[in-house]
């Protein structure tokens, strides 16, 4: 029997073998196939071991004690390799011959267990941590690298947790993915990663990770951006709200006011690309309240230290009221994304 099949075992106790007068335990196995469940031959555990072909036989054959027959069932769902995780935050694209494209289902799909979106001529390999691999297949040979040119080419590296590194890499070398240079010392170290060729060439690489834990509801918890980004079990932090104020001091010429808007969004670039100032903006409308800043700080003293830096508050256009806030720790890759998001610079 093949126990990674193995997904219930049904009990039914105080069976009693007509032929030996005996009683027994019968164990029922059953396996999962993608057709149908098929029940597999019965165990007679009383120190010997009794074969039929049906549960129908099974019971034909045999006389049941009590009249009440209790049924337990266990799951022993073994995990499938949809159940890993393989972590792929990244985007990439892949170009190979057209005749690998049942390879790459095999692999990915099968054996690594990964979602797959079948395109007309390519496959969208999805992975933990939402990044996806894009494999366009052609039938044109000089639009693929050749597999010896793919050691050349970028390497994908998949994080995996460390409870699961080795039977991921297992999967891997069991199904006869070809290690990259097995003869370097560098690439000897399977303990802490594996770097091996998918089909096609594509280079690839799993790493051990002590700190990327398994998903929980679907959602995978990410240890190492927690840490960057100082969150808490809850996925927050402190931060220090700026309530940005109408100052005594509005009344100035054009120039000037356009001069010391200019040092002010400048002084804002600094604090961000610092890392103390985490979100900033003017409100809308012509109130007394003009914005808000979010500092990436522990304390209200360090908060008023950064504003006092603020052109706008020296001159007395604006003034300040802080207050300690419990927010997303995501907050913190809003200036990084933000960057990618902007055509124009504000500063133009």
């Amino acid at each position: 029997m093949n126990f990674s099949q193995l997904k219930c075992i049904l009990f039914i106790p105080f069976t009693r073998d007509v032929w030996s007068n005996q009683w027994g335990l019968f164990v029922l196995f059953y396996r999962f196939t993608p057709a149908f469940w098929q029940k597999s031959k019965p165990l007679l555990i009383n120190n010997r071991l009794i074969l039929w072909d049906t549960l129908n036989f099974c019971l034909m054959k045999t006389k049941v004690f009590p009249l009440l027959v209790l049924l337990c069932s266990f799951a022993l769902t073994a995990q499938s390799p949809s159940d890993y995780t393989i972590v792929f935050t990244s985007q990439a694209k892949v170009n190979l011959h057209e005749n690998q494209r049942q390879n790459i289902n095999s692999f990915f799909g099968v054996a690594l267990g990964r979602r797959i979106e079948p395109k007309t001529d390519s496959d969208w390999v999805y992975f933990d941590g939402g990044g996806f691999v894009k494999f366009a297949y052609h039938s044109d040979e000089n639009m693929v690298l050749d597999s010896s040119e793919f050691i050349k080419s970028m390497q994908l590296g998949l994080l995996v947790p460390s409870t699961e590194y080795e039977a991921v890499q297992s999967i891997i070398k069991n199904y006869g993915a070809p290690p990259m240079l097995p003869e370097v010392e560098k690439y000897q170290d399977h303990a802490h990663f594996y770097y091996f060729h998918a089909p096609g060439g594509q280079v690839f690489r799993i790493v051990n990770s002590e700190k990327t834990l398994p998903k929980k509801g679907g959602v995978l918890f990410d240890a190492e951006k927690a840490e960057k980004y100082g969150a808490d079990d809850y996925g927050m932090k402190k931060y220090v709200f700026a309530f940005l104020k109408r100052g005594p001091n509005r009344s100035l010429p054009k120039e000037e006011a356009d001069a010391l808007q200019m040092a002010h969004l400048e002084n804002i670039g600094k604090l961000a690309q610092e890392g103390k100032l985490v979100l900033a903006g003017p409100f809308f409308g012509n109130d007394d309240l003009r914005g808000i800043y979010i500092f990436n700080v522990d304390s209200l003293e360090e908060a008023k230290t950064l504003t006092e830096t603020d052109p706008a508050i020296q001159a007395g256009s604006l003034t300040m009221e802080l207050k300690e806030w419990y927010g997303s720790a995501a907050l913190m890759a809003v200036n990084q994304i933000g960057l990618t998001l902007a055509n124009k610079s504000i500063m133009d």
